[in-house]
Formats: C-alpha cells, sequence, structure tokens
C-alpha cells in the first residue's frame, strides 16, 4: 500500500536534485560572466569600447565616437551605503535628476578595475559637484554581497552616490536594463536624461574628465 508514496517521494527526490544541479550550474556560469567580463575590462579588449546604439562599426567605437541618435536613460530607484556625505538606507531615483548632468557607473568590489578607477571617480565627484554632477556607483550583486560593497565603501573612502543594484524581489534589474556586459562600465547622461556615451572598462581622470564635460554643457 505504500508503493505509489515512495514512487512519487523518488521522482521528487530526482527532481530536487536535477534542480539543485542547474542552480549550481547557473551560478558557475554567472561567476565565470563576472570573471571574463573583468579580464576583458583590464586587458582593454578593443570590444569592451562601445558607444551608446551598439550599431557602429569597430572603428567608430575604438576611436569612442558618440552616437548621434541618442537613447533615452532608464529610471531607477537606488539604495544608498553609508559614507560622509551619504546615510545609510537614502533612496535616490535617476530621473529624480534631471536637469543635471549624471555619471553612472558599473562596479562590484571583486573586480580589480572597478577599484583601480574609483579614487578618479571620487575626485570627479569632489572637483564639479558644486556645479549639479551626480555620480553614481551601481554596485552588481553576486561575487560580493551588500554588506561588502558597504565595506568596501568604508575602506576606499569614497563619498559619492553608490548602492547595490538590489529591489524587494528582485536583483540585477538596472544592470539588466542598461545592458552591462562588463566590468566596470561607465555611462555618460546628459542633462535631458540621455545617454550619450557608454564605456566599458578603466578609466583614468583625464579621460573621464574628458568625457564628463561633454554633457556638462
Amino acid at each position: 500500500m505504500w508503493t505509489q508514496p515512495t514512487k512519487l517521494f523518488r521522482r521528487f527526490t530526482r527532481r530536487k536534485f536535477w534542480a539543485s544541479r542547474q542552480s549550481a550550474a547557473l551560478i558557475v556560469t554567472a561567476t565565470a560572466f563576472l570573471i571574463v567580463a573583468c579580464s576583458n575590462a583590464v586587458a582593454g579588449d578593443p570590444t569592451s569600447l562601445t558607444s551608446s546604439d551598439h550599431t557602429q562599426s569597430a572603428a567608430s567605437q575604438a576611436s569612442g565616437e558618440t552616437a548621434k541618435d541618442l537613447e533615452p536613460s532608464f529610471d531607477f530607484d537606488l539604495e544608498l551605503f553609508a559614507n560622509d556625505e551619504h546615510q545609510a538606507g537614502e533612496t535616490i531615483s535617476l530621473f529624480g535628476f534631471a536637469g543635471d548632468p549624471v555619471v553612472l557607473n558599473f562596479w562590484f568590489p571583486s573586480c580589480p578595475p572597478c577599484v583601480a578607477e574609483m579614487p578618479d571617480f571620487e575626485a570627479l565627484h569632489q572637483k564639479y559637484k558644486d556645479d549639479g554632477l551626480k555620480v553614481v556607483g551601481v554596485q552588481l550583486l553576486g561575487l560580493d554581497s551588500v554588506e561588502d560593497g558597504q565595506t568596501f565603501v568604508d575602506r576606499l573612502d569614497v563619498n559619492y552616490m553608490l548602492g547595490p543594484d538590489r529591489t524587494a524581489d528582485d536583483s540585477g534589474q538596472i544592470v539588466m536594463d542598461y545592458k552591462i556586459s562588463g566590468f566596470p562600465t561607465t555611462i555618460f547622461i546628459d542633462r535631458d536624461q540621455n545617454i550619450v556615451k557608454k564605456w566599458t572598462g578603466v578609466l583614468n581622470f583625464e579621460k573621464l574628465e574628458e568625457l564628463t564635460l561633454a554633457i556638462t554643457n
């Protein structure tokens, strides 16, 4: 009389086993993607220099030309990490910055090139914040946790707006909306909230300032 329940249990166990294997495979794949994306940025892969319309030739991408037809940006809410200028849990929205230029940087603590360029983002923030420039850093969750992000912000002593890509029922939505495929990636948004430039790879201060000045006019 227990034959049928036993069969059902065996089926359930097999399903749980395969679901666990599939979940593990997804985690490994995501981890490999992040490592490769971050490694490409370090190496300066020419394909990592992309413009906002994603349709320019390789030559146009390498030269860093700006697309003629600008894409609108995507609104999002971001809960900030604590630093000297912002409180933990303070929430901002991109569309709340209408009329101001925005430099939007995608990063995560385990990404060496992300770490390397962040002092330059802090320097940019300090130099132009009184002119209305908004510098925002969005942390990808996965290899690093929210707690790792806050620890990193504390250690590096950066004071622009930074927070994790997290919502109440989802994670990674901002990364998906902006089609981020490598880290670090920086998006330059003009006062009309159009995407003027999308740059994947490390930026030094000189190049960062040059691209920022293009959206402050």
